[in-house]
This record gives C-alpha cells, structure tokens and sequence, in this order.
C-alpha cells in the first residue's frame, strides 16, 4: 500500500519577505553601483544571499511527514533534516511556543532539528500528526515548567 506524504509548505508571507529582501539587495546593488562605494559590496552580497536562501527555500515545503520518516527543511539549515521514525528520541516545544524541537539517533551520536512553527502553514495539524504518530509509538508526555517533551516510555 503506497502512503502518500503529508507536505507542510512554508506561510506565504515568508515567501514574500524573501523576495522583499532581494529586492532590496538589488536596489542596493544599483545604488552603490551609481555610488561607487566598492567597501558595501560585502553587505550587499550577505542581503543578496540571505534573500534568495529564504525566497528559494520556500520552494520547497518546511515539513513532510509519512509512515516512514519527517522531513524538515528548516531556513536557518542548508540542507533538509531527513528524520526516520524509529531513529526519533523525542520531542521539545514551549507550551504555546512556536518552536519544535525533534531529537533523533544517528551513527555518529544524537542530534537535533529545530523547526519555528510560525512558519508552517498547518502548524497544527503538523504537530497533531507528530503527537499521533509519537504516541503510537509508546512515547509519552511530559511537562516540565514551561517545556513539553515527548519520550519514549522508560
């Protein structure tokens, strides 16, 4: 039986601050080009390349989630966070926060994914699905001040 993946795509307006950032780029671009002012060319391309990571990366969907694995493809990373499901060690988010937090195995030690929330359009049904999933798995809840985790049960 083929499951298809859940795809989570980015909030719109994250994909039009990126291009509002490239667009300023270019303006700075043509401005010191009239100038003359070699020395800004540093900032320029930092606004250039921070601009079109987040307006391109929003091409792809921040998270996917199937019977397999999540995948999380957060902005502040190059590269997406392939997580399979029975590698996932738990789960950290503030209470009403907008930050998930995935840890999971690999062969070189345990790591971790950090995902802001308010970028992700579904977020709720998002972290329905991780929860369901988690919790099917035997992972059980706790709270701590302000924090929620789910672990495996000890």
């Amino acid at each position: 039986m083929c499951v298809m993946a859940q795809v989570f795509p980015f909030r719109p307006w994250v994909r039009r601050a990126g291009f509002s950032i490239v667009l300023v780029a270019a303006a700075a671009s043509l401005t010191i080009t009239w100038i003359g002012e070699r020395a800004l060319w540093a900032y320029v391309a930092t606004l250039w390349l921070g601009g079109l990571k987040v307006w391109l990366g929003t091409l792809r969907p921040v998270a996917e989630v199937d019977e397999e694995r999540v995948t999380l493809r957060p902005l502040h990373n190059l590269r997406a966070r392939v997580i399979r499901w029975v590698d996932v060690s738990g789960t950290e988010q503030m209470t009403g926060g907008d930050r998930l937090i995935v840890y999971y195995e690999t062969p070189r030690g345990m790591r971790f994914a950090a995902l802001n929330l308010n970028l992700v359009k579904g977020r709720r049904e998002f972290l329905a699905l991780i929860d369901e999933r988690l919790r099917g798995m035997g992972f059980e809840e706790k709270i701590v001040e302000r924090s929620r985790y789910l672990s495996r049960a000890q």
